[in-house]
């Protein structure tokens, strides 16, 4: 099993003025990202994310706060909910103001993880760089885009093909009709174009399994 980094868990908190000391917090995480649903957003999500969060280091304002959001970002990870954006922030906030960092960082954090639910809303700085970070995966080789897919066709494998294929394409040709998928300079030069080719490609694959899917099961 995939594991979190327990001494980077303790240097962030330690610059933040943070403090776990039984560790209990990290444990909790772990649990969190390590359950069995979780076939994409899980520790290895995670743990790419904060290998793109060091490489953009230089480029956030506050990237403590930051690599906080990113750990706290898919905490709550449920397929039947609306808000889990929500509820991770809530979450990452009680952590922060119990362990020392304080309200006014938390806040920051909590505002940085409700926009990891990828509204048009325009963003800048710190959040455009963690929304785009959480995002990267759109725009990697289309291999490890496909993988993505499967992947999260097997976290809603509880919903009716046709209905799924349904919501994926409203997705999926959501992000094609914004001006930009990315809103930062630091990612948008390298992953725009290669996202948009991966979600034209599943946009045409969706479409085509949409064509032969069984009709969605009528209650009698």
């Amino acid at each position: 099993m995939a594991e979190l980094d327990r001494t980077r868990w303790i240097e962030l908190l330690s610059r933040l003025g943070g403090r776990d000391p039984d560790l209990r917090q990290l444990a909790e995480l772990q649990g969190a990202y390590s359950e069995a649903h979780r076939y994409y957003h899980n520790v290895t999500h995670l743990r790419g994310c904060l290998k793109l969060c060091d490489a953009l280091r230089d480029h956030f304002r506050q990237p403590d706060e930051a690599e906080l959001a990113l750990w706290y970002h898919d905490a709550v990870y449920r397929t039947r909910s609306d808000h889990n954006e929500a509820d991770s922030a809530d979450w990452a906030r009680r952590f922060c103001e119990s362990s020392g960092i304080g309200a006014e960082a938390a806040a920051r954090v909590a505002e940085l993880i409700l926009n990891t639910a990828h509204g048009e809303q325009s963003l800048e700085g710190d959040a455009a760089l963690v929304c785009d970070i959480d995002l990267a995966i759109l725009g990697f080789p289309a291999a490890a885009y496909d993988d993505f897919e499967q992947r999260i066709r097997r976290e809603y494998h509880w919903v009716e093909e046709d209905q799924f294929i349904e919501a994926r394409l409203a997705i999926l040709r959501g992000f094609l009709s914004r001006a930009q998928i990315y809103r930062s300079a630091a990612l948008r030069p390298v992953l725009e174009d290669s996202a948009r080719a991966n979600l034209r490609r599943w946009v045409e694959r969706w479409s085509q399994r949409a064509a032969t899917a069984p009709p969605l099961r009528q209650a009698i």
